[in-house]
């Protein structure tokens, strides 16, 4: 529970009022840290683990696949192409 929860009079009164604003910023503060820590870890070990790295930025393998789908090149061309390039 938050330290200047209740009654708080006596550091109105002797103009501690900023020890409130401090404490809540710091709490804002460590939350943010804490949030940020745990989108990093997620996207560090569990972001595109399906995918390897040299397929998802190939250029030759995407123009294989254009090529594949306008018809230029059969399902057959295709596996042994796919297959050289992923060598």
């Amino acid at each position: 529970m938050h330290p200047f929860y209740g009654a708080v009079s006596e550091f109105f009164a002797e103009g501690y009022w900023w020890i409130g604003l401090l404490s809540m910023a710091m709490y804002l503060v460590f939350w943010a840290v804490v949030i940020i820590f745990a989108v990093k870890l997620f996207k560090k070990y569990f972001a595109d683990k399906d995918i390897p790295a040299k397929i998802k930025d190939d250029s030759a393998l995407t123009i294989l696949r254009e090529r594949y789908a306008r018809g230029e090149i059969n399902a057959e061309e295709f596996k042994q192409k796919k297959s050289d390039l992923l060598e």
